[in-house]
């Protein structure tokens, strides 16, 4: 997978998802509107009820509530964590009740390495290492419990992760990290989840291509509880103990249970696209799709199906296949950091880019995630948003040019500096060192200090640079905040192409 579609997992996003906690069972008050059984599977935030896919899902006093297969209780369920649901849509589409609701962690165990850049010289991606997967941390996008976060993590913390499998390596995108303490010795237990793929030994077996798994075959020493023989292909959950960075000793084996059955009438999946072999045979999270007669519902038009692309599926399964009736995804390819200036309307929060020019964006009650970067309750919401919070947005543009955001962080900090990505629609080529260029209406202007790049690899020029650039391509510019200020100037001290 290339640099940038490492990068594009991070930012592309069709429907975030908002959960906010009401006290234990609450009622919704919705009986009677009646509806269609469902199961649906998507990452939860916020707390109150449970929007999972753009729907509206309210917890009753008679919701079983699964977590890490314990009996929990609804303040139990966390931001960012990956669920799946049954219960029934109502007619409305947009509302709904739950019977019951499971959140499993991707894997436990200790962080054994860390590229802190990531593919991202800015430092806004991690590339985390957990018995032996690769885990992407995105620092808008992933989710941190209590004081832990983005800036913290660090070697041998044991951490649990929720998220969206990207690849048959077991890939994760996190959507949450959970700090389990510190220590990376033999013994320390371990959890995950993964598809045999090789079988070398009678005693051993490798993971998802990545991690060896060790076990007493005798089952003296292991608890096996599997429906007939382990064998490669077998989606297994493990528990076990650590031995060394891609090894582990287990100690129970069990079929792996995603929550979906082989036959139903209506499911939604929200979850990455892998194994892209056309749009009749791909797979999310290790379910089969055919998506070959779905609505596509894709946003900006030109985006395609593809592997590493974020998408909601909704379909009946029949014979264990997804079979599509509709596929939503959204290319958030607007990304903003700036100041507030003002709220303007119920829905609507405007960002003070440069000391003249603003960009109004929309928050979706239904999808756009909200949480502040202190992860301490309550959870950002947009009524808490004020002037001179200093917002971190991933967004995409309608059809009708306005600005969505699917993922907002109010951040403690601004890095000194105001960050606008976007598609290009204007430039001018290089008079000298200087060159200027459009995004989402606002100009800004090169210098000689200016730097120029292409998927994290540089330019020698602004010529080159500008030689280099389409109308519509997605180009991010990086203005450094004024002393005493709190905007640009329209002076760019980086500007770079991002491609697919």
């Amino acid at each position: 997978m290339g640099t940038s579609r490492f990068k594009q997992l991070t930012i592309i996003l069709l429907l975030a998802l908002g959960l906010s906690a009401c006290g234990g069972g609450g009622s919704s008050g919705l009986a009677g509107i009646g509806g269609t059984g469902i199961t649906a599977t998507g990452k939860i935030t916020g707390f109150g009820s449970i929007f999972v896919n753009g729907v509206e899902y309210f917890i009753q006093s008679g919701t079983t509530i699964m977590v890490n297969g314990v009996a929990a209780q609804e303040s139990d369920l966390k931001l960012g964590m990956v669920v799946t649901l049954s219960g029934t849509l109502n007619n409305d589409g947009v509302t709904g009740t739950v019977d019951n609701v499971a959140y499993k962690a991707e894997l436990k165990g200790p962080i054994t390495n860390i590229d802190p850049n990531g593919p991202d010289p800015d430092g806004k991606i991690k590339i985390l290492v957990v018995l032996g997967k690769s885990i992407i941390v995105n620092s808008t996008n992933t989710s941190f419990e209590g004081s832990y976060s983005y800036a913290s993590i660090a070697p041998n913390d044991i951490v649990e992760v929720s998220g969206f499998v990207i690849n048959n390596n077991g890939t994760l995108q996190a959507t949450r990290i959970e700090n389990d303490g510190v220590g990376a010795g033999s013994g320390t237990p371990v959890e995950v989840k993964g598809t045999i793929t090789a079988f070398p030994l009678t005693n051993s077996f490798i993971l998802d291509g990545v991690l060896t798994v060790n076990f007493d075959p005798t089952g003296n020493n292991t608890d096996l509880i599997m429906a007939g023989n382990i064998d490669i292909g077998n989606a297994v959950e493990i528990k076990g103990t650590f031995t060394d960075p891609t090894t582990i000793f287990a100690n129970e084996i069990k079929p792996g249970d995603d929550g979906l059955p082989e036959d139903a009438e209506q499911v939604e999946i929200e979850g990455i696209i892998a194994n892209f072999v056309s749009a009749g045979n791909f797979t999310i999270s290790g379910q089969q799709v055919d998506a070959s007669s779905a609505q596509l519902k894709l946003s900006p038009a030109n985006l395609n199906l593809a592997d590493g692309l974020l998408v909601e599926v909704e379909g009946p399964i029949v014979n264990g296949v997804l079979q599509a009736a509709a596929v939503n995804g959204r290319d958030s390819t607007v990304e903003i950091a700036a100041y507030v200036t003002a709220i303007p309307a119920n829905n609507t929060i405007q960002l003070q880019i440069t000391t003249n020019n603003t960009i109004d964006v929309i928050v979706d009650s239904n999808s756009t995630q909200l949480e502040d970067e202190a992860g301490t309750p309550p959870i950002l919401s947009f009524g808490n948003i004020s002037a001179g919070d200093f917002l971190a947005i991933e967004a995409y543009q309608d059809d009708n040019g306005d600005i969505i955001a699917t993922q907002i962080k109010r951040l403690t900090g601004d890095d000194g500096e105001i960050i606008l990505k976007g598609p290009v629609s204007s430039w001018s080529l290089p008079i000298g060192p200087s060159l200027s260029i459009t995004i989402l209406g606002i100009t800004f202007i090169s210098d000689a200090l200016t730097s120029y790049q292409q998927d994290d690899q540089p330019f020698l020029s602004a010529t080159q640079f500008a030689q280099a650039l389409n109308a519509g391509d997605s180009v991010k510019v990086v203005d450094e905040i004024g002393q005493g200020s709190t905007t640009g100037d329209n002076i760019a001290e980086e500007m770079e192409i991002e491609t697919d």
